[in-house]
């Protein structure tokens, strides 16, 4: 019994956007405006360049050795089980988080219409028993063939797209151009939010875009991966890239409605429902009102169901990778059921899920520890890619990063900025419980054996994770010891110190 092949073109590109477009969609586009005033606008474009790099890494990696999980993968073949285990336990992490914060997201736009569902940035016990109830589906769906989720994740991607951007389309009836720079709003950037805010904005921006890496923890089920992933990502961040830039720039028509001086803008981070707000602010016809309000409300809804369902998925395959190709996790999870899915792994994550939806029935808690967990994959990968075009030259490769050599540290640096930029609380928080990965070298010692090489190979990375941690707690976000940009500037040259480590100690590394 294996993975069943039934991921065509549509399926790639459909996963792809219904990953990233997920519940972000409803203020994500409003929380650039709020972090820098109109200038959040330019946050999509830089974060689109900041984010290719990183993409055509995980495009390479992915049609070169489709593997089912293969975050988990690849640093683990490059560098060994030390970066394996952190790097497979993160992505594991990351993924598993994002269903129950996704349920979450789902249920608090529920309470739109049922507020008994959710109280104070909390679920309530009735809110809990919903969540509960969708997490159930989820995991029922996820134990059927992959072609009946890519089905489903077709329709519902399609739909939560149309019923997100006719209200948001309505609202440039009302567009009034002189909010791009209006003296009474602060101008074009508003002193009072400055490069801090920019930045701000474009690590939310670039958060939004991270749902790209589903295709590659599927492609073991993609018809033609070769083919397929390079066209779907691609496409799919400069759609998002889109979908948001008109989001943004359809809200900024009508700021002059909700806010009235630059103090403001900050405010607008704060907004429940933005486009809400936004849509009852202007001089809409009640009943049209309402219909735009619950496309709106069941849009972000649809996304939010989306992401729990592909990230489940896209958890349950890393769990099943950590256990086939990395072996730190026991081989009950490699187990397919006769659907071709990884039925004991799914098992595994529902179970999570309810725990996390007990412990922590709210969107901001899990998105704290979600949110480093989520990205620290990122920079591993950069050097998976140099490690292999060094020691499998020969090896095929449907897609090649041009220029790897300049591009492949750019994308490692740009990984651990996106930790960095999220500032000391969250590096903090999801650095212990990333390092927490190192407890599966034990069962992995027990089963197949550590060997010196292996931490010649791979201990740069956690090393890499305690120097981001200090620099963190010294840095912008935290003491200000070393004040911006200077912490920024330390913590590029500090990460390109160990992109080359690593890249050398993997070179030489035998898996």
């Amino acid at each position: 019994m294996g993975f069943r092949k039934e991921l065509g073109f549509w399926h790639v590109l459909f996963l792809t956007l219904g990953a990233i477009i997920g519940d972000a969609v409803a203020f994500i586009p409003v929380y650039v405006l709020g972090y820098d005033g109109p200038a959040g606008i330019l946050s999509w474009i830089v974060a689109f360049l900041l984010i290719v790099p990183v993409a055509l890494v995980v495009i390479e990696l992915g049609t070169m050795w489709p593997r089912a999980g293969g975050i988990a993968y690849y640093p683990a073949k490059s560098n060994g089980p030390i970066a394996g285990s952190i790097n497979g336990w993160s992505a594991f992490l990351g993924y598993a988080l994002v269903t129950p914060s996704s349920i979450i997201a789902f249920v608090e736009y529920l309470a739109y219409y049922f507020p008994s569902l959710y109280k104070s940035g909390f679920l309530t016990i009735l809110g809990i028993i919903v969540s509960a109830v969708i997490a159930l589906i989820t995991y029922l769906i996820n134990n059927k063939h992959v072609g009946l989720i890519g089905n489903i994740n077709n329709y519902l991607t399609v739909l939560k797209i149309i019923m997100v951007m006719i209200p948001v389309l309505a609202l440039f009836a009302f567009f009034n151009a002189k909010n791009f720079n209006s003296p009474s709003l602060g101008g074009f950037m508003p002193v009072n939010l400055g490069a801090i805010g920019f930045f701000t904005a474009v690590t939310s921006t670039i958060l939004a875009y991270a749902g790209f890496k589903q295709p590659v923890n599927y492609s073991e089920e993609v018809k033609d991966p070769g083919k397929f992933i390079p066209k779907a990502v691609i496409a799919s961040l400069i759609i998002t890239m889109i979908i948001y830039l008109v989001e943004s720039i359809a809200f900024l028509g009508v700021t002059d409605k909700v806010i009235s001086n630059p103090s403001q803008w900050s405010s607008l981070i704060s907004l429940p429902y933005p486009y809400i707000t936004a849509l009852t602010s202007v001089r809409i016809p009640s009943n049209l009102l309402l219909i735009f309000i619950f496309l709106m409300i069941a849009g972000t809804i649809i996304a939010s169901y989306t992401d729990a369902l592909i990230y489940f998925g896209g958890a349950s395959r890393v769990g099943y990778s950590l256990s086939v190709y990395d072996r730190y996790f026991p081989k009950i999870f490699s187990k397919l059921n006769k659907e071709g899915v990884p039925y004991i792994s799914n098992i595994l994550i529902f179970v999570l899920s309810i725990i996390y939806l007990l412990l922590l029935p709210s969107f901001e808690t899990i998105f704290t520890v979600l949110i480093d967990a989520f990205i620290f994959s990122y920079a591993p990968l950069a050097i998976s890619v140099a490690v292999f075009r060094s020691r499998y030259p020969n090896e095929n490769r449907p897609f090649r990063i041009p220029a790897f050599k300049v591009l492949s540290p750019i994308a490692f640096v740009i990984g651990g900025l996106l930790i960095y930029w999220s500032g000391w609380s969250a590096v903090f928080i999801a650095g212990i419980s990333v390092l927490i990965g190192l407890l599966f070298i034990i069962y992995y010692h027990k089963s197949v054996g550590i060997k010196r090489g292996d931490f010649i190979a791979g201990g740069w990375l956690p090393l890499y994770l305690i120097s981001t941690m200090i620099i963190s707690y010294f840095g912008s976000s935290n003491l200000n010891k070393i004040p911006f940009p200077y912490d920024n500037i330390l913590f590029i040259i500090v990460s390109l110190m160990f992109y080359y480590w690593g890249y050398e100690a993997g070179k030489k590394y035998e898996y």
